[in-house]
């Protein structure tokens, strides 16, 4: 008689087994938190505790499937149910628009279907080396903003608010009142160099970028910034002491990368520093921010974060020198760059 295979025994799952698990179902929660974002569930909640039907009646969305949403994102401590009501957690305030550090538009920005949609594409990257972006969208994911205004705003709004997160880390970290004149070069808002000119209001300001990026950026009443319309790859930079790039070299791959720093030295003063704002990958290898913004490099823009010797290797090609990289409080340095 065949008494059928033997019973598996029943083992606790290793915490190798439990890790991976989590990794692979990640998603789910990151996606919940997309939306909910994208609803502005947060700002209807308001200060004041509301229910499910409230909450859904405020933000045209279905009870029980908002409940079952905000119950996976409230296992995580992103909002909070008490005797049937939602009540916003420390986390969730910080999906509001109205808060002062808002991130609200930096989630909107990741969960926007057409960044969704190349990370879905990621294995294209892994076979062919190329943007996943691309794959759909071959005029590359700078284009594409330039040509779809609300997305376009949603991602400087997005990049404005991760920002102000990390200049209060760099701002103490070096002593830009050295300078006379700093040009902020694709410096979007201008929140960098802005926010330079607050704590030196002696410094003279440049913000340079793209036509449709500057073009309801003023100065306010006093503030010694000009704007500068352009495009790194086909205009003339402007005569400064001080170059900032911010988030800007890791967008793109070497050959573009040495263009725009080529662009800099060509049309610098000879005593010019150019400061590199990135984070640098470490040589170890431990968790990182750089390691996680270096895929979001290879699938939308194309471009790398890179280690401290890339950068090296990468300034003495456009004949610039890396004199000295300067580590903030945050996971961003400062790679500042001389005249070779």
């Amino acid at each position: 008689m065949n008494a059928g295979p033997a019973p598996i025994a029943a083992t606790p799952p290793s915490p190798a087994n439990v890790q991976l698990m989590q990794l692979t179902t990640a998603c789910w929660t990151s996606r919940c938190l997309h939306v909910i974002a994208e609803l502005g569930v947060a700002d209807a909640l308001g200060d004041q505790p509301q229910s499910t039907e409230a909450l859904a009646k405020a933000t045209d969305t279905h009870p029980q499937a908002l409940y079952r949403v905000l119950r996976l994102l409230a296992s995580v401590g992103i909002f909070e149910c008490q005797h049937g009501t939602w009540h916003h957690t420390e986390a969730s305030r910080f999906l509001r628009s109205d808060h002062p550090a808002s991130l609200r538009d930096y989630v909107r920005m990741i969960g926007l279907p057409v960044f969704w949609d190349a990370f879905g594409d990621l294995g294209h990257s892994l076979r062919t080396g190329e943007c996943a972006f691309a794959k759909r969208h071959a005029q590359g994911v700078f284009r594409y903003m330039a040509e779809h205004p609300e997305e376009s705003r949603i991602f400087d709004s997005a990049m404005t608010a991760k920002s102000h997160r990390d200049i209060a880390a760099i701002l103490p970290a070096y002593d830009f009142s050295q300078f006379s004149t700093i040009a902020d070069i694709a410096g979007g808002r201008g929140h960098l160099v802005r926010a330079i000119l607050k704590s030196s209001p002696k410094i003279q300001g440049i913000l340079f970028d793209q036509p449709h990026v500057v073009a309801a950026v003023a100065p306010e009443k006093g503030e010694k910034l000009t704007v500068v319309a352009g495009n790194f790859f086909a205009d003339s930079m402007p005569k400064a002491d001080a170059y900032l790039l911010m988030n800007i070299i890791h967008d793109w791959p070497d050959a573009e990368s040495i263009q725009i720093l080529s662009a800099i030295r060509r049309d610098m003063p000879q005593h010019a520093r150019v400061l590199v704002i990135e984070t640098v990958v470490p040589a170890t290898p431990e968790p990182h921010l750089s390691k996680e913004l270096d895929i979001i490099m290879m699938a939308i823009p194309g471009g790398m974060e890179r280690t401290q010797e890339e950068y090296s290797a990468l300034a003495s090609k456009c004949g610039l020198r890396l004199k000295q990289t300067v580590d903030t409080m945050s996971p961003y340095s400062i790679l500042e760059m001389v005249a070779a």
